[in-house]
């Protein structure tokens, strides 16, 4: 599982990052000093928020998934920043995710899994937030920026099948129990799936000649596993999965056509990428996780409803009347 992780980190985030000709390959290196950079720090501030602290692989995994968020949010910020912005942005984003992840495990009693889950979103607007303070003092490139290089393309998409292939282990990591791992994996892969056709499909027809967008597939095969991130392993069923996937799929595709020509004015183009391939779809999974949780909390109390008219019923049977609680 650990090293199922780190080859997602490693390759996958880097090798998706080299999409663009000016930094296609510097790109991976600051990827992989932004990882152990992140780890590191990480592992530090498991150590100082945690009262009953243990060194083990599962430390090194949540600090490695930590710092993979900011990872994600470097990717629409790589080639306007220097060694040492990267590293200042690293220290302050995996501080501020641990602070978070904490609080929703101890404050809110959220599960483990789930609190990790917010990291798509998390690092999405944080990354957002990053990339609206540099672009006040950046000249504007967005076509050079935008354009995609054809060598970079195809480690691109080398990144995107090693993220593909990656992400079920990535949203079953922090279960413990047999099924719910089981059905975390099933069902992460079926939302990709499904993600993976209706992009491909959805860019085709929407092309003039029915060619495929290869900037559009880097990242929107990859929406199903992200929207699955949370209630993956509550989910029992393949349907809701396959719907999910579908639904993150045609929102990625839709916000890749439709966000450039709102945000024109605005000097974060590339950040909408990270925002359509991990913010919208992510919001979604996050969505369906209060569904699935109240339709949960609804079945319990039918079911209980039933077993008191079933034992109000069995108490009037045997003659006696059932005193009121």
């Amino acid at each position: 599982v650990f090293q199922d992780v780190t080859v997602m980190a490693a390759l996958g985030l880097g090798f998706l990052a080299s999409s663009f000709p000016k930094h296609s390959w510097s790109s991976i290196a600051f990827d992989l000093f932004i990882l152990a950079v992140g780890v590191q720090w990480a592992v530090l501030l498991n150590g100082f928020l945690k009262d009953d602290y243990n060194e083990g692989t599962s430390t090194i995994q949540v600090a490695t998934m930590s710092a993979m968020s900011v990872l994600i949010s470097a990717s629409a910020v790589l080639g306007k920043t220097n060694l040492v912005q990267l590293m200042m942005m690293a220290l302050v984003e995996v501080t501020a995710f641990s602070v978070v992840y904490m609080t929703s495990k101890k404050v809110f009693s959220l599960e483990e899994c789930t609190s990790m889950m917010y990291i798509h979103v998390f690092a999405a607007y944080f990354g957002l937030a990053v990339t609206w303070c540099l672009s006040m003092s950046t000249p504007s490139k967005e076509q050079m920026e935008e354009r995609l290089a054809k060598s970079s393309s195809l480690f691109a998409m080398l990144g995107t099948l090693f993220l593909w292939i990656f992400w079920p282990r990535f949203n079953s990591t922090l279960l413990y129990s047999p099924d719910e791992r089981k059905n975390a994996v099933f069902n992460t892969y079926y939302a990709l799936a499904v993600s993976t056709v209706t992009a491909i499909s959805v860019s085709a027809s929407a092309h003039p000649q029915g060619k495929i967008n290869m900037a559009h597939i880097h990242n929107a095969v990859l929406a199903g596993g992200v929207a699955m991130g949370a209630s993956c392993h509550l989910i029992s069923s393949p349907w809701p999965a396959m719907v999910l996937g579908l639904l993150a799929g045609l929102i990625s595709i839709g916000g890749a056509k439709c966000l450039p020509l709102w945000f024109s004015e605005m000097r974060f183009h590339r950040m909408l990428m990270v925002h359509y391939t991990f913010g919208l779809p992510g919001l979604l999974g996050e969505f369906a996780y209060i569904i699935v949780k109240v339709y949960q909390l609804s079945s319990t109390t039918n079911s209980l409803k039933k077993c008191a008219r079933a034992l109000t019923w069995g108490a009037c049977i045997q003659g006696h009347t059932p005193s009121r609680p």
